[in-house]
């Protein structure tokens, strides 16, 4: 067995201040996308079109895979790894059901043995005691299933899914080798649990410690929100038809971003936090929109916008009032005062949501003035 390794205080600290906690926001959303649209008590009544990867919908399969990608990767290998999914190959263009036969003969046959294996594999993960050696023999692949485990029990499963990082982790960590995949996804959140500097990270950011430490060691941060390139045109503005366009797009936008404030909430397990969100879009004096959580103890203020395309193509841009920008950089605020920048598609619809502590963006952007309000007293000359 290797040599147990500790965690280094500096090291610890070092990572968590170069951390960018967008990234755990986004996989907690997304997590708690998944949780609204297939909670565990559905599972048993899931039918074959909602669980198959290639239909031009989000099922079971393509949240697990792609939809939930910021909580884990598990792409790259072939759709096989579901059992069953609808699609073509290189040699058959048609686009059917195919499944592995090890689960049936037909695709009936198959969805049966799948759903089962699915069913025993989330009873394995509530039971007391967890018997890793019946996780790692259910039927469902490794991957997949290591990723369903961390998306339904957190507080039991890692999200680390490969079988090799899992095992090169363990060594690394002085568990040994040859355990079974779903014991070191378990002693790596006791690991977290159990250092006082870790214990209160979200999964996704200790995942991306142990990545950043063990395996992808010569990986360089990068900023989420970097300064255009280019200094932006000046251009004639119609400053009404700017006002008219906001007022449009605001609603969309702001609706948009509760909901998706709401999926962070489930997501990150704070789903009693959810009801305590307060909209104080019809007080601007406040300086944001919403007021929720990041933690039980911890404030989170957050103002959405909505982000237009600069017209050179050399960046994005949104409208920040004189208002807003002093109550982010206030003592009470700073730190945890968030922009919830909302991304439209070509419908004019909202498609994605990017946020960002308002810190982070004024270190990595460019701010000018877009108008001013002018006071002044008025006294008429004398005649």
């Amino acid at each position: 067995m290797a040599t147990r390794s500790s965690f280094n205080s500096a090291q610890l600290q070092a990572f968590e201040q170069a951390y960018d906690i967008t990234h755990e926001d986004i996989a907690a959303q997304t997590r708690g996308e998944f949780l609204k649209a297939f909670p565990l008590k559905s599972l048993p009544k899931i039918k074959l079109d909602e669980y198959v990867i290639g239909h031009q919908q989000p099922t079971f399969c393509a949240h697990v895979e792609a939809k939930t990608r910021p909580w884990a990767n598990i792409q790259g290998a072939t759709a096989e790894k579901f059992g069953i999914y609808f699609g073509k190959t290189k040699s058959d263009p048609n686009k059917i059901y195919r499944f592995t036969r090890r689960f049936g003969n037909t695709k009936d046959e198959a969805f049966r043995s799948i759903k089962g294996a699915l069913l025993e594999l989330v009873q394995l993960g509530q039971r007391a005691e967890l018997d890793f050696e019946a996780i790692d023999a259910n039927l469902l692949s490794q991957m997949f299933k290591a990723k369903i485990l961390s998306l339904y029990f957190p507080d039991r499963f890692l999200n680390v899914c490969s079988a090799e990082h899992l095992e090169l982790l363990g060594m690394e960590l002085g568990y040994g080798d040859g355990l079974p995949a779903s014991e070191y996804q378990y002693l790596l959140l006791q690991e977290k649990f159990s250092n006082r500097n870790t214990r209160e990270w979200s999964n996704p950011k200790f995942m991306a410690f142990l990545y950043d430490k063990y395996i992808h060691t010569d990986r360089k941060p990068t900023a989420t929100i970097q300064k255009p390139r280019k200094k932006a045109a000046h251009r004639t503005i119609n400053f009404e038809d700017v006002q008219s366009q906001r007022d449009a797009i605001g609603k969309a936008a702001e609706a948009f971003a509760l909901e998706w404030e709401k999926q962070r909430l489930e997501g990150a397990g704070l789903t009693l936090l959810i009801p305590k969100i307060e909209d104080r879009r019809d007080r601007p004096g406040f300086g944001y929109d919403f007021l929720s959580h990041t933690a039980p103890q911890r404030q989170r203020y957050i103002e959405v916008k909505s982000v237009g395309k600069l017209t050179n193509g050399e960046g994005h841009r949104f409208f920040l009032s004189g208002n807003e920008h002093i109550v982010s950089m206030s003592t009470e605020h700073r730190g945890a005062y968030f922009f919830y920048l909302v991304f439209f598609d070509r419908n004019g619809l909202p498609e994605e949501l990017r946020p960002i502590c308002a810190d982070e963006l004024y270190q990595n952007s460019e701010i000018s003035p877009a108008s001013y309000v002018v006071r002044f007293d008025f006294g008429r000359p004398d005649r």
